[in-house]
Formats: structure tokens, C-alpha cells, sequence
């Protein structure tokens, strides 16, 4: 049977070397059997790309592979690269063999597999605290709001620690029963001998889930679960400056942590609702106004309005059609400098009327008599 080991990797043809590490790091930790233990499928494939690997991290077999192709020693026919197919125990000695200097190095500085894949402490099971889950809520506010700054009252479900049993999960004046099957440590450990190397591996005790205990008498409260939920009100300061999708952390308002770990954080997200008249690009303001043709030939000034109310703004004489008007100062705040203020962009149109008065009519005409019909081509 023909195999294509640069497809097994999901490489080109003319990956680096690097890149074919970083190929197998990516697959040989995602299918290594000791991550996939209710997979069966999962140690064929570990195999499959460590065989690949081996052969294409060698710039030799590599060289050979490349030349000749592969087909299993018993097919006959042109020649083709023979090599020796490897069994899991194999694949599991070049992986190992394969980051010499240890998982850190291998790994860019990340043990992959939390620290107990030579029987280390903070594995499955090891019982250290956890920190509890985060919760999120969203808040839409106007976009004067956002440039001002505003508050808002907001309503969160999370859980807390039961007050019943104070997060034991037993009922009062009782207490939990050490697990019979982990003794206590909350984890099973396994251990495999490949040559002179001890592979050891902890997973979380299947009969207490890794907590190390049994509850024998459940809090009637939370059932045995230690938390309850509760739904809280807590007032949230929104700074000037913020954008719809901008975060706001509120430490300590998510579910509370296991073992005596802090309770997670409420991030806020912010929508802000669109405006009438601006959108908002950074902290820039853009808008459009409309003026008459004799406001932009002699000039002018029109209020117009602003995130702080009206504003009053000059039009030069001989304003053009689409043209844009900058007025510094009067966008958004920026949030996290806010004496920084962006700018407000007013795009400007001219009114041509459809139906002119009689009195505009007389004076357009008294207007064509003085210029003259004008015809300009700008190609």
C-alpha cells in the first residue's frame, strides 16, 4: 500500500525542515494515545505521522522518499523506497527521542500535557485550586453616551458557594469520605516501561473526579454540587471613549472557583447603538450637511449638530460639492488617553432646487445673464 507522508503531515513537497517539526508537534500531540484514551483510532494515527516524520526529517530517507516513492515490502514491481512500518512502542521512543531536550523545548516552553507526562504535580487530579468560570454581559448604550460616559445597572446569574455548607457540598456536621479507589489524591496513575525510559501518566480518578473525596450526605441546599446559583445586580461605570465591542472586566463577578480557587470574572461588552447623523471611524466623527448654492459661493455659517449639542460651524466662500470640513476637538474621546479628542468630518452637498420658485427663477436667469452659459470638460 503506497503512503504520500507529505500528505499525512499536510505539508508541501518542498516543506523546510521546520515546518515538518512543527507539522508533526501539531498532529503527534493531537492523536498521542495517552490524550485519546477512548479513542482507538487515535494510536494508528500517532503512528502514522511519526512514521512520516522520521522518514522526512532525515534529509537522507527523505532524499529517497523523494526519488523512489514507498510501497510495502511485499508489492513488487518498479523500485520503490522500502521502509520497515513501526508499531505504537516505536512510536512512542521517537517521539520521546525525537525532543531530546525535554517536552519545554520541544514545545516551545508549554509541557503539553499539564506538567504530569513524567508523573509531574499539577496533572489531572493534583487538586490545586481552580479558578472559577467567567461570565458575560452586554450593555447597548447611544453614542453620547460613549462620549460622556455613563452607568448602568446590570443583572448577572452566577454561581456562588453554597452559604448552606459553605462549599463542602455535605451536610452540616458531616463530612466528606476520603475515595477509596485514588486514596485521596484525586488521581490514578499509569505507567508504562519503554526500555530504560518510565513512562508515567496521571488521568483524574474516574469514581471522585479528580476531587480526591466522596460525598456521603449531600448538602440538601446544592446536592452535594458546593455551588448555588444566585442572580446579582452590581452598577458598572462605563468610561468616555468606549466602541461597540470594547471590554470591560469586573473582577471577581463570574462563578466561584473549586478548592478554594478566586471566582472568575463579569466582562462586560459594550454595543453602542448607531446615530442619526455620525458614524464613527476611531475616534472620528463623520456626517454630511446640506447648503444652498449661495452659501457655497459666498460663504457662510450653519449650526449643525454635535455630540454636546449644536454647534456652529463656518463654511468658506467657494465650498465645492463633497467637499469635507474638518472641526478639531469634537469627535470622540479616546478611552484610554481622554484629553485626546478626535476630529468631526461634515461632508458637504449642495441643495439644487427641483422646482425653483418664481423668485429664484428671475434671479438664476439675472445670475446666467452675468456668467454666461459655462460649459467646462474636464476629460
Amino acid at each position: 500500500m503506497k503512503k504520500d507522508y507529505y500528505e499525512i503531515l499536510g505539508i508541501s513537497r518542498d516543506a523546510t525542515k521546520e515546518e515538518i517539526e512543527k507539522a508533526y508537534r501539531t498532529l503527534a500531540l493531537k492523536y498521542h494515545p495517552d490524550r485519546n484514551q477512548d479513542d482507538p483510532k487515535a494510536a494508528e494515527k500517532f503512528t502514522e505521522v511519526t512514521e512520516a516524520y522520521e522518514v522526512l526529517s532525515d534529509p537522507e530517507k527523505r532524499s529517497q522518499y523523494d526519488q523512489f516513492g514507498f510501497t510495502s515490502d511485499d508489492e513488487g514491481g518498479m523500485p520503490h523506497y522500502q521502509y520497515q512500518h513501526i508499531d505504537l512502542d516505536d512510536a512512542l521512543r521517537m517521539f520521546m527521542r525525537s525532543f531530546g531536550g525535554g517536552f519545554s523545548s520541544f514545545f516551545g516552553g508549554e509541557d503539553p500535557f499539564g506538567g504530569d507526562f513524567f508523573g509531574g504535580g499539577r496533572g489531572a487530579g493534583s487538586r490545586r485550586p481552580m479558578q472559577g468560570d467567567d461570565r458575560v454581559a452586554h450593555v447597548r448604550i447611544s453614542l453620547e453616551e460613549a462620549a460622556k460616559g455613563t452607568e448602568r445597572e446590570i443583572e448577572v446569574k452566577h454561581l456562588i458557594l453554597c452559604p448552606e455548607c459553605d462549599g463542602t457540598g455535605s451536610e452540616s456536621g458531616t463530612e466528606p469520605d476520603v475515595c477509596p479507589d485514588c486514596h485521596g489524591t484525586g488521581a490514578q496513575r499509569m505507567v508504562r516501561n519503554l526500555g530504560p525510559v518510565q513512562y508515567v501518566t496521571t488521568k483524574a480518578c474516574p469514581r471522585c473526579g479528580g476531587e480526591g473525596s466522596i460525598i456521603s450526605d449531600p448538602c440538601p441546599k446544592c446536592r452535594g454540587k458546593k455551588k448555588v446559583r444566585k442572580t446579582s445586580r452590581k452598577t458598572v461605570n462605563i468610561p468616555k471613549g468606549v466602541d461597540s465591542g470594547t471590554k470591560l472586566r469586573i473582577p471577581g463577578m463570574g462563578d466561584a472557583g473549586d478548592r478554594g480557587g478566586r471566582p472568575g470574572d463579569l466582562f462586560v461588552i459594550i454595543e453602542v447603538r448607531p446615530h442619526r447623523f455620525f458614524t464613527r471611524e476611531g475616534n472620528d466623527l463623520h456626517g454630511e450637511i446640506t447648503i444652498t448654492y449661495p452659501q457655497a459661493v459666498l460663504g457662510s455659517k450653519v449650526k449643525v449638530p454635535s455630540l454636546n449639542g449644536t454647534l456652529e460651524v463656518k463654511i468658506p466662500a467657494g465650498t465645492q460639492p463633497g467637499s469635507v470640513l474638518r472641526v478639531k476637538g469634537k469627535g470622540m474621546p479616546d478611552l484610554r488617553y481622554p484629553r485626546r479628542t478626535g476630529d468631526m468630518f461634515l461632508k458637504v452637498n449642495v441643495d439644487v432646487p427641483a422646482r425653483p420658485s418664481l423668485r429664484e427663477k428671475k434671479a438664476i436667469k439675472k445670475l446666467l445673464e452675468i456668467q454666461g452659459e459655462r460649459t467646462r470638460f474636464d476629460g
